[in-house]
Parts: C-alpha cells; structure tokens; sequence
C-alpha cells in the first residue's frame, strides 16, 4: 500500500499541484496551477472561511502517485466531499486515498460522502462516462476512462449523472423560431426586458447574480447556496472571464427573471504543464480576450417565482437568442451549456430544440465514511 499523507508543507503543495501535469497522459485534465493554489489560499478564497479542507498526497517510495482533498462544510446540511482527484491507475492508491478522506470526513462527524467534487456542487463535478475524446471546455474536468470502475470496486454507489450539450452554431435553429415567436407575442415581450451586467457597479451584480442562482438551482438536486464568503470569490472568478463573455440578466415587469452567463472556453489555451510562466500566459490572454473558436454556459436559470408563468417560456428563449448572438459577434463556433443534471427533463427538451445534443457525461457517486 502506498503511504498517504497530509499536504501541511511547500514542497508537498508544489507536489500536489504538479500531480495532473506529470499524469496527463493517462487522461486527467491539467488544471492552471496559479488558480488551483488560490483555492486553498484562505486570503485568496472565502470558501475556505466556513469549509473544512485537507489535502492529501500518496506517495510511493517518496514519489507522489495520487491526490486527493476532503471537504467538510460547516453548514451540516450541506454534504461532505471527496474531489480533486488524480492518481496512477493503481487500486491500492484510490483505496489509500480514499480512507484518508472517509477518516477526515468521520473525524468532522459526517457519516457519508460525495464525489468527486472540487468543492461543491457548484465547482467541478464527477468523473467522466464516455466521449474522453471530446475537446476540453473550462471547469469541466477530464478524468480517465478507468476511473468509475474503480471507484464503484471501491464501495461507492452511483447517485447522480451531468450532462454538457453542445450547439454547433452553424446547425442552430433557435434563433429564427424566436424572432418568429417574439413577434407572435409582441405584447408580452414589450414587457420583457435584457440587461447585460452593469460593470459600473460589479459588486452588487455579482450578489445579483448569487442571488439569483441561489433561488433559480434551489430545488435542483444536491443543490448548495453560494454563501457570502464564496461570493467575492465568484466576483474574482468572473471578472478576467467578462473581459470578451457576458452575464445578461432578464427582467420582466422590472421584476428579475432569470439570467444566462456566457464565458470564453480558456480550455483551449491552457498550458500542457499548467503553468503561466514562461509563456503560458500568452496563449490564457490571448483566450481571456475571445480568440478561441469555443465558448461555455455555465448559467442559464429562472427564478422559481416565475415557474410555469408565460414569462418563463419568454426569457429563456430570449437569454439563449443573446447567447447565440454573442457567441457569433465573438467568432465562437461552439457553444456548450454545461452541466445539465441528466433527470432536467425541461432542460433537456430546450436542448434538443436548439438542437444542442449531449456532448459529455460525468457521474458523482456517494459513499459511506464508516
């Protein structure tokens, strides 16, 4: 068995850090290592503020062969996870690895886990079922094709399938239906109104946009509200994304509706070993400016009060038009809405319709820590 320990010095944080790069080849997506160290960086990040955290590396005469990190939230209702994941296809390591994360979890009092989650739900989620070759799309992680036997060998039970769905801009058919309905509807729409974010007043927008994600994904499963100390960290996460994407809210009657962020795929330019310097930057600026052929949405919601109200129907039409129309004044071919739990029947049928077919496929599976 490979000895597990706790990441409590630098060189084991740069060692769990340079972990995805060194094992890319076997199928892992390479985080940027500059963002992925703020993330356990409580100055940095305000999610650590009420959140449990342990890093561990499992190493094997002394070389890293595995990462994992546990992450307990202080708000009991809200589940234990397991995520950032990465290691050897090797049993005896996920298992190693494993029970240093159902040990930190039962020591906080938890008798069940989540993951992978890299923290929540509401950051990267699960493992990949199937399409390991589809181009890489921010935030949604590549694992390998080995990864859920093992974890299901390992004791843990299935409970929940995303999805991403891709529209390829040149096949899409929403737009000219919509422009035929909005004139149907004239009347209703006169009542529906479009915003972009107003960056004049980026603060209170970003609590907007938690305000309204919170109340939109409330009822969704495994649903976790964004607290105010995650907030400002979603207004850091945004704001270099904004530079060529776009967060348009709707409004109906002046009353908020829903909203739908839009973001350059940074995938595409990410450096193989994750690292900025020497030039990685180059390629991340150039993608952070639009000029990539790929863009993601990452959040496309309604207000529950507007549920089954013609206003649903209306806004949402409208907020994926603007999608698409920004997609195409930026030169991006692809759009990807993601993810997408695989039971959203609503939102699987607005997909066939533009038609964005499932693109990916990933599974979080829970477990018990005892």
């Amino acid at each position: 068995m490979p000895e597990v320990r706790r990441v409590a010095t630098p060189e084991a944080a740069r060692a769990f850090h340079a972990l995805p790069a060194r094992l890319r080849h076997l199928g892992w997506s390479v985080p940027l290592r500059w963002e992925e160290r703020r993330q356990f960086d409580p100055a940095a990040f305000g999610f650590l503020a009420d959140h449990a955290v342990a890093r561990f590396l499992a190493l094997r005469e002394g070389r890293a062969v595995g990462r994992i990190v546990a992450c307990v939230p202080q708000d009991g209702s809200a589940p234990a996870s397991f995520g950032f994941l990465c290691l050897e296809q090797d049993p005896a390591v996920l298992r190693a690895l494993l029970d240093a994360a159902r040990g930190f979890i039962a020591a906080a009092g938890r008798a069940a886990m989540l993951g992978p989650l890299s923290f929540t739900i509401n950051h990267e989620v699960g493992a990949q079922l199937g399409w390991h070759d589809r181009p890489p799309m921010l935030r949604m992680p590549g694992t390998p094709a080995w990864l859920p036997a093992l974890l299901e060998a390992e004791g843990l039970a299935p409970v929940q399938d995303v999805l991403a769905c891709t529209l390829d801009l040149a096949a899409e058919r929403h737009s000219a239906r919509f422009a035929a309905l909005a004139l149907r509807r004239a009347p209703e729409m006169a009542r529906l109104r479009l915003r972009p974010m107003d960056r004049r007043d980026y603060t209170a927008e970003v609590e907007r946009i938690a305000a309204l994600y919170n109340d939109a994904w409330a009822a969704n499963w495994g649903a976790v509200p964004l607290r105010p100390a995650e907030v400002a960290g979603l207004g850091r996460l945004l704001r270099p994304l904004l530079w060529a994407g776009e967060v348009v809210f709707a409004e109906w009657d002046r009353r908020p509706v829903g909203l739908v962020a839009v973001v350059p795929n940074l995938a595409e330019a990410m450096p193989a070993d994750g690292r900025l310097l020497p030039f990685g930057w180059v390629g991340m600026a150039r993608a952070l400016a639009g000029r990539v052929g790929s863009a993601r949405i990452p959040m496309l919601g309604i207000s529950r009060a507007f549920r089954g109200h013609p206003a649903s129907a209306l806004a949402m039409g409208a907020l994926l038009r603007e999608a698409i129309g920004l997609a195409r004044r930026r030169g991006w071919r692809k759009l990807e809405i993601s993810w997408i739990l695989e039971g959203n029947a609503a939102m699987r049928n607005a997909m066939a319709r533009l038609p964005a077919p499932v693109s990916g496929r990933w599974r979080i599976w829970q477990g018990s820590t005892g």
